[in-house]
């Protein structure tokens, strides 16, 4: 048994809730809320792009990229089914070479745009280059 103070407008009322009734209470509010959290899982967009790249630059006021470095790929992303793993370089986006290419000029190639497929050049360390595909959902 629990004692359960509220206060409303007509003053203070005391209610005695058994512990059965908090439970069968709070059971249903995890169902309510666990449901609530598949509904949203379920109406997130699938088929995620999934990966992150660091990008090495040299000059301050016209920096040039000398590198870009895939540091993160997710799991069951597509960049995850196109092969990418934590450590390949980037060296092509849309035809244009990323190594020695102004910032300024590389950045609006690098972002993706909902339906446009986007076609990248990657080299593994061990000197192997590949494309993948990805695109924006």
């Amino acid at each position: 048994m629990m004692l359960f103070i509220s206060q409303n407008t007509k003053g203070i009322e005391m209610k005695v809730i058994f512990i059965k009734e908090l439970f069968a209470f709070a059971v249903s509010v995890c169902i309510v809320f666990c449901s609530t959290i598949n509904q949203v899982k379920a109406q997130q967009p699938s088929g995620r792009i999934g990966f992150s790249l660091k990008v090495q630059a040299d000059g301050f006021f016209n920096p040039k990229v000398t590198k870009v470095i895939v540091d993160l790929v997710e799991p069951e992303s597509q960049a995850q089914k196109a092969g990418m793993v934590i450590g390949d370089e980037l060296i092509k986006v849309e035809d244009i070479e990323v190594p020695g290419t102004d910032a300024s000029v590389l950045k609006p190639h690098m972002q993706f745009v909902s339906g446009k497929p986007k076609k990248l050049v990657l080299r593994r360390p061990n000197g192997h280059t590949y494309e993948a595909t990805l695109v924006k959902p």
